[in-house]
């Protein structure tokens, strides 16, 4: 498990390998008021003064779980307040949002939360917003769309870095995607880091939460106990494919073939 130094350098390294964050960065955090968020937060503002990076906070209350999400807002805003940095906030009633438009809570959160952050990176005159996935989001991600007859596209995973759903222009910055759920929970103790707990994660209605609190812990315990690292290393050997095919695929329109002639990997591209 890493210790909080380690933590704060793994993620450094890979915020400077990837090029997710340059120098003299502005940076949109979005925090929730949930550990992942908020432990990302703090290694962000650990990391900004040597990166001159200037951060800014973007906490967006989806009014779902009535005075919790008003206390989680009150939270983060007292948090921004004495680190420092300028707070962001938005709402919305997710719930009518999601009867209007006749789909899932999820989705209809899902868009209005990017809504909101992309209405706030362009207020504060940033490209870039950091997000706090982890590692354990990857791997229950892949089982729900694999459970959805997702492609590879979809299997791949979310990437480290990808243009906002709500404007292409904008950037999300994913640097703690090499981090597990258990090493975040470890660092906040360690550096007995406040945050909020959302009850909404344990409600099995939502298929994400059946997927980690019945079906990954089934896999691990009576299938594959090294489950964690066989799918990650399986996201990265889809992606590897995913490249190739791409490739592939725009070699072969190159071509003089003919679109019934080519494979059918190739016609999906």
């Amino acid at each position: 498990m890493l210790m909080a130094d380690a933590l704060f350098s793994q993620v450094g390294g890979e915020i400077a390998e990837q090029r997710l964050i340059t120098k003299r960065a502005k940076v949109l955090v979005g925090v929730s008021g949930g550990v992942d968020s908020i432990v990302l937060l703090h290694v962000l503002n650990a990391l900004a003064s040597a990166n001159s990076w200037k951060l800014a906070v973007a906490h967006f209350n989806h009014r779902l779980r009535g005075r919790d999400s008003n206390s989680d807002e009150r939270f983060v805003r007292r948090l921004a307040d004495r680190l420092g940095l300028r707070c962001f906030v938005g709402e919305a009633d997710v719930s009518a949002l999601a009867k209007n438009a006749g789909e899932s809570i999820e989705m209809a959160a899902r868009k209005a939360r990017h809504q909101f952050f992309a209405d706030a990176a362009r207020e504060w005159g940033c490209r870039r917003i950091a997000l706090a996935h982890h590692s354990d989001d990857q791997i229950e991600l892949f089982f729900i769309r694999l459970l959805r007859g997702a492609g590879i596209d979809g299997l791949t995973g979310m990437p480290a870095v990808s243009p906002s759903p709500a404007d292409k222009r904008l950037s999300l910055v994913r640097p703690l995607l090499g981090i597990s759920r258990t090493e975040i929970e470890a660092f906040a103790q360690r550096l007995k880091l406040k945050f909020r707990e959302d009850s909404s994660n344990r409600d099995t209605r939502h298929l994400r939460n059946r997927v980690r609190h019945d079906l990954l812990p089934i896999l691990r315990g009576n299938f594959q106990p090294g489950l964690d690292q066989v799918i990650l290393r399986t996201l990265q050997q889809l992606g590897d494919e995913k490249e190739l095919a791409d490739q592939a695929a725009g070699f072969l329109s190159e071509k003089s073939i003919a679109f019934e002639e080519l494979p059918a990997a190739a016609k999906r591209r």
